[in-house]
């Protein structure tokens, strides 16, 4: 059984030396039109999770296991709120909402409510912490590291721009991106991973940099594929996005990938795809993708038994990188993966619709 009793602790306002008692404490059902009302301040209707919306499915959620989430409360007032997310089938937890009320702002509350909220996930024994942070501030980004997460990858294009509101500017790129961290729990060994030569420094590096055992393998006969590729496809008609997750790579990988390119193929349609690294397919499966137009955008490390890499198409959306507001280190990542954009023609296709 994981401890997860409620924390209390007294907190002083940065900018008005104000002083205040919060506890720190799981959800109950009864929470549930406070957290709408939190989570509506910040992003009125527009919020990605759509059961922050409904309080039955919220609570519901909440019950059977899906979604942990954990509250910062002033006396009988909701301050903020930051979830934690099972997904079925893998052995990752997502460290994922994080939103708190304006009028407890200053106080240092997501730091403590992020280390109250790891320390319940940690005694879980996921594989790794994972978490998806905003790159129009890098407050998020700079929390997470201090807590010792790595920034290991970027999502392009996840959600509309035009869709979203919050009280940060959120720039001029048509749709919106998001910085990946990932912190090792249980999982210290990524084993072999096959990885192409032109991403192989940026690979090791993110390893190195995790801090786990692992086997970079850039040259290997192929292995003997499948006929037919494994894979799932979620598609969000509402932001225009497709996320594939690749299991088994088959000889009809890039048929198959084309089809559903074909499929989707308006303008600010965008591809996230998760190839798995842990066979020689991975190998010339990465340069058939990469001749479509997919780049690399980071790695999926220690998510799950198999080890995986992020690519992406992002066709002719418009991002503006210069606006983006990051830490050193995700700089220093960004930098890397807008060599791969470039090569891939994503910048020149988006640099027409721009015009």
């Amino acid at each position: 059984m994981v401890d997860t009793k409620e924390r209390k602790i007294t907190l002083t306002n940065h900018k008005t030396a104000e002083t205040k008692d919060f506890v720190l404490r799981p959800f109950l059902r009864g929470d549930a039109d406070s957290v709408i009302e939190c989570v509506r301040e910040e992003y009125g209707d527009t919020y990605y999770r759509r059961e922050y919306y409904d309080r039955e499915l919220l609570s519901e959620t909440t019950e059977n296991g899906e979604l942990l989430l954990f509250l910062a409360c002033c006396g009988d007032e909701l301050c903020g709120i930051q979830s934690i997310i099972h997904h079925p089938g893998e052995t990752r937890l997502e460290a994922a909402s994080q939103i708190f009320r304006k009028a407890f702002r200053g106080y240092g509350l997501p730091y403590e409510l992020v280390k109250y909220t790891y320390m319940i996930a940690g005694l879980l024994h996921p594989s790794c912490i994972y978490a998806s942070t905003v790159v129009f501030h890098n407050i998020t980004q700079k929390m997470c590291e201090k807590i010792g997460m790595t920034p290991v990858a970027f999502n392009f294009g996840s959600h509309l721009t035009s869709k979203m509101s919050n009280s940060f500017m959120l720039g001029s790129s048509e749709k919106y991106a998001q910085a990946i961290l990932i912190m090792p729990i249980d999982k210290r060994d990524a084993g072999n991973i096959y990885i192409h030569r032109d991403i192989e420094r940026t690979v090791e590096r993110l390893y190195r940099a995790l801090g786990v055992d692992y086997n970079i393998i850039s040259a290997a006969d192929p292995d003997h594929e499948e006929e037919r590729t494994d894979l799932t496809v979620s598609v969000n008609d509402r932001e225009e996005s497709i996320s594939i997750l690749i299991r088994t790579i088959g000889r009809d990988l890039m048929e198959r990938i084309r089809d559903i390119l074909a499929g989707h193929s308006g303008k600010y349609w965008t591809t996230q795809l998760i190839l798995p690294v842990n066979s020689p397919c991975a190998l010339s499966a990465y340069e058939e993708l990469s001749k479509e137009g997919f780049f690399f955008t980071g790695i999926r490390a220690l998510c799950s038994g198999v080890e995986q890499i992020y690519m992406q198409y992002t066709g002719k959306v418009y991002f503006n990188f210069e606006e983006y507001v990051l830490t050193d280190t995700f700089k220093e990542l960004l930098d890397d993966v807008l060599l791969y954009y470039k090569k891939s023609g994503s910048e020149s296709r988006a640099a027409g619709k721009a015009r």
